[in-house]
């Protein structure tokens, strides 16, 4: 019996060693300091770049089209040779076009003959009969006055003053009669129909000429043609593609960029393309353009950029990565985004040598991964924890170093 007591007392014991060694490896556990990475805040010059996918969108190819339906007579040009504006780039069989353009040409000259004789010929005569009935009506009416006079005198009878009335009755209706005929000549009759014909004559002219004009294509610019579409004797309508071009001007790239980064964007900012196909050639250019709205779908805003060096490989379409320089700040305390997590009070963990805790700082993001600091002072230790962390468990680990700002 008192070897089974020993026996139990000894289980006890054992189990309750059991508990305070777990206890005070809890414990332990509890106070064990929490290494996390650091980072010491000091001036530094920090160049903020936005960085982008880009997509060669401008001078976009243009395609040129016969605007009438036609036999292909010569093609000028071959792929990849440059042009310059105004030159003739492919011709249709122009015959036809031609030929209508001679004949308008010769209906408006024999209009304009017509109308030529009409002013120079029956419009003075029309006018000088005019003139000699008004001259005849002048006399029928002085003699109308005398006879009526003389009639009043007793000089004549009434059958004498009757008949001078009816000369100037007579003088009177021949000469409306003529102001009316000089007056439909020159507004309805002859007159207007051979100005409206000449005006007529001119505008079939026109038509013939432009298209006689339709029959070539033309560089609408200075530029390169990029596909001949067609060849000699192809017969095309206006709904073919002839030749497609592209003007030689600076190429623009288009890229879409994070709302966000609107603050730091401005026309005129110095920025460097690189295309997927040429990874070493860093291409100098700058931003051109600025989104005037946002696209509220992807919450992203177009930029455009203008290269300033001319590269023989660059083709519309290639895609690349861009790269804006956005702002830069000389001697600025800067934290790495990362070490001012969004407590909501503006506040960081730092390390004052014995232990953490927390900071109040005016913090300023500058895009992604910086964050400009006020309040705290160069060569503080700021710990990369979250607001929750227990300040009694932190402890510097590793240093992050800073590498130049994006």
């Amino acid at each position: 019996m008192p070897l089974f007591r020993s026996h139990k007392a000894r289980v006890r014991a054992a189990a309750a060693a059991g508990v305070l060694l777990l206890a005070a490896f809890g414990l332990r556990g509890a106070f064990r300091k929490q290494a996390v990475d650091y980072y010491v805040l000091a001036p530094i010059d920090l160049d903020y770049t936005i960085l982008a996918n880009c997509t060669v969108d401008y001078p976009r190819p243009l395609d040129l089209s016969f605007l009438r339906d036609g036999l292909i007579l010569t093609v000028d040009v071959v792929d990849g040779q440059r042009v310059t504006r105004g030159a003739r780039l492919v011709r249709l069989d122009a015959f036809e076009a031609e030929r209508n353009l001679a004949i308008g040409a010769d209906s408006l000259e024999a209009a304009g003959i017509k109308l030529a004789n009409a002013r120079s010929e029956v419009l003075p005569n029309l006018n000088e009969k005019l003139n000699e009935y008004k001259l005849n009506l002048d006399q029928a009416e002085l003699n109308r006055r005398r006879y009526a006079q003389l009639l009043e005198a007793g000089g004549v009878s009434k059958a004498e003053a009757e008949k001078a009335e009816k000369e100037y009755q007579r003088a009177l209706s021949q000469y409306n009669q003529q102001k009316v005929e000089l007056e439909n000549f020159s507004r309805s009759g002859l007159l207007a129909d051979l100005e409206n014909r000449v005006s007529i004559e001119k505008a079939r002219l026109e038509l013939a000429r432009r298209d006689l004009e339709h029959t070539r294509i033309e560089a609408p610019f200075d530029g390169t043609v990029l596909k001949v579409h067609v060849q000699a004797g192809e017969k095309v309508s206006p709904a073919d593609r002839a030749i497609t071009v592209v003007e030689n001007a600076p190429w623009q790239l288009g890229l879409n960029v994070d709302q966000r980064e609107l603050p730091f964007l401005k026309v005129g900012l110095a920025a460097v393309a690189v295309m997927d196909a040429y990874p070493a050639d860093r291409i100098p250019g700058r931003v051109s353009f600025v989104c005037s709205e946002v696209d509220k779908e992807k919450n992203s805003c177009e930029v455009r950029i203008e290269l300033t060096e001319s590269r023989p490989f660059v083709k519309p379409g290639m895609a690349g990565r861009a790269e804006i320089m956005a702002a830069r700040y000389e001697k600025a305390l800067a934290l790495p985004a990362r070490f001012a997590p969004a407590a909501g009070d503006g506040s960081v963990w730092v390390w004052d040598g014995r232990r953490a805790s927390r900071a109040r700082a005016a913090l300023t993001p500058v895009g992604e991964r910086w964050v400009l600091v006020e309040g705290l002072a160069a060569g503080a230790t700021v710990l990369d924890a979250g607001p929750g962390a227990s300040p009694r468990r932190l402890k510097p680990g590793r240093e992050v170093k800073a590498e130049g700002g994006r």
